[in-house]
């Protein structure tokens, strides 16, 4: 069984409507006081709910913000009513040179997640100076990068809740001359020692992008996938992690190179192999409201909205991570600088709102099965 289709939902808008008391009681929070380091007290809204399909993904730039700047962006986060966030374990900054750790940044950040009750999940990506890159069979960084994630682990298992084995390595930009083999090395050797260290949490594979097969630069999902399976590679992982964007179609549209739409045939690939309880995990989704190939501020709310519904909404999916918060500094016509869900801090698009609206809806249905 697939998606339903949000024309489909007549029943739930009908339990709503019942249930407009509840949607009311289900917003209300409990006033807080937070004490801040120069003794000032500020009473904030702390929100009772938290819709457990939603999460939220950030690029790289979240490593260049000051702690008060992170503070602030959980607290929207929290506020939208995500459950999760996924956070960069970024190898290079933590680990500089072999054997020599810098915690104390991603220490601060995971905490300030966990604080206001984000189910943290670790993408541990990128390779440090000191290391050839990844993409080689043999070549020994399949083991250093299991050693690594090993150490953060064991530093990190009481608050993380996941742990996701890089990022998009079906692409040249994150994996050079990409392939399941080479990917599979890395998968192999990582995830039995998190599963060792950390029994309890979700082990992901990373994310695969929409892209055409191109030797040397990409491969498919489809194939990549089916590259796992063939070679044995999936038996510690928890969930399947795919990065189903459709811009600048909705996510409920029918062209071929709509991924989202084409979820349900990544499903039917791992029914092939007999893999029926495995979860996807939709680990980045969204779209750009400006730039060269942007949709709109109306639009992307549209689409955001829908997709979180039809994860709701679709058999044997783990949560959907929306990218991103914010907007990112880059020249105004490219449109990798407006996936925001918000402009800059405090300065929201319509897709916050919307959002936030959907996850108030997302936890009532839940309370009701």
């Amino acid at each position: 069984m697939g998606f339903l289709h949000p024309r489909d939902r007549a029943w739930r808008v009908t339990l709503l409507i019942l249930l407009a008391i509840t949607l009311i009681v289900g917003v209300i929070g409990r006033a807080v006081v937070v004490s801040l380091e120069n003794d000032e007290q500020v009473t904030q809204v702390e929100r009772l709910y938290r819709c457990d399909s939603l999460g939220i993904a950030g690029p790289m730039s979240w490593e260049n913000m000051t702690i008060e700047e992170f503070q602030v962006m959980v607290q929207e986060m929290a506020d939208i009513g995500a459950a999760w966030i996924r956070i960069g374990v970024i190898w290079r900054d933590v680990e500089p040179s072999r054997g020599n750790f810098e915690w104390d940044g991603l220490d601060q950040r995971l905490q300030l997640a966990v604080d206001a009750g984000l189910r943290p999940l670790l993408l541990i990506h990128t390779t440090p100076s000191w290391i050839d890159d990844v993409g080689e069979v043999g070549n020994g960084t399949a083991q250093e990068y299991a050693r690594f994630s090993e150490e953060v682990a064991k530093r990190y298992h009481d608050q993380a809740e996941g742990y996701e084995i890089w990022n998009e390595p079906n692409l040249d930009r994150f994996w050079p001359e990409p392939s399941p083999e080479s990917y599979a090395e890395l998968l192999t050797a990582t995830a039995p020692l998190l599963r060792q260290i950390d029994p309890d949490a979700e082990i992901v594979a990373a994310g695969l992008a929409p892209a055409a097969s191109i030797e040397g630069y990409s491969v498919t999902i489809e194939d990549f996938l089916r590259g796992l399976y063939d070679l044995d590679a999936l038996q510690d992982v928890t969930a399947i992690g795919i990065h189903p964007y459709s811009y600048p179609e909705m996510p409920s549209g029918n062209s071929s190179w709509n991924t989202f739409a084409q979820l349900p045939r990544i499903q039917a690939i791992m029914h092939s192999y007999g893999d029926r309880e495995r979860e996807i995990w939709l680990t980045e989704y969204g779209a750009p409201s400006e730039g060269n190939g942007g949709v709109g501020i109306e639009m992307q709310s549209d689409m955001i909205v829908e997709a979180l519904q039809m994860t709701e909404d679709g058999d044997n999916f783990g949560p959907i991570f929306i990218y991103t918060m914010y907007d990112i500094n880059f020249d105004p016509g490219d449109r990798e600088a407006h996936f925001g869900l918000l402009y800059g801090p405090g300065n929201p698009k319509p897709a916050f709102s919307a959002l936030r609206e959907a996850a108030e809806r997302c936890c009532l249905l839940s309370d009701l099965e």
